[in-house]
């Protein structure tokens, strides 16, 4: 029979840990989770209200003028090679973001989706939900 030394224990515990730590630094998050959590709104100078998300590793942008009409998005980092995306233009006054390259190839799905409003800036995971900016 095998037997264990205190070291070999200590040894194999800590590789053990080790796993156990590094598998949410590579999990990738659902476009809802990962928007969310990267969402920043503030008043602007002009009392008008800003946000910006800051999603993934390769997805930025921000909604100027929230609530207003004439709600305008612009991409600050985007593209389709990356773990996330976002549509180029604003659909209901809604932002797309959906999983790019790297995240579907993470495992991924293409038609999973996070919502943001240009109503009230909130991240939404269903676009009906989006369109009531409720």
């Amino acid at each position: 029979m095998p037997r264990t030394t205190p070291g070999g224990a200590f040894r194999r515990a800590l590789a053990a840990a080790a796993l156990v730590a590094a598998a949410p630094a590579d999990a990738l998050e659902p476009p809802y989770e990962a928007t969310r959590r990267g969402a920043r709104c503030d008043l602007e100078a002009d009392g008008s209200l800003g946000c910006r998300y800051l999603v993934g590793r390769d997805l930025e942008f921000e909604l100027r003028r929230v609530g207003e009409r004439g709600v305008a998005l612009r991409l600050l980092r985007s593209g389709d090679a990356g773990d996330y995306r976002a549509d180029a233009q604003m659909m209901s006054d809604c932002v797309f973001v959906r999983y790019g390259a790297r995240g579907r190839a993470a495992g991924g799905a293409d038609f999973v989706y996070a919502f943001v409003s240009g109503r009230n800036g909130h991240v939404y995971r269903q676009l009906h939900e989006c369109r009531e900016g409720k």
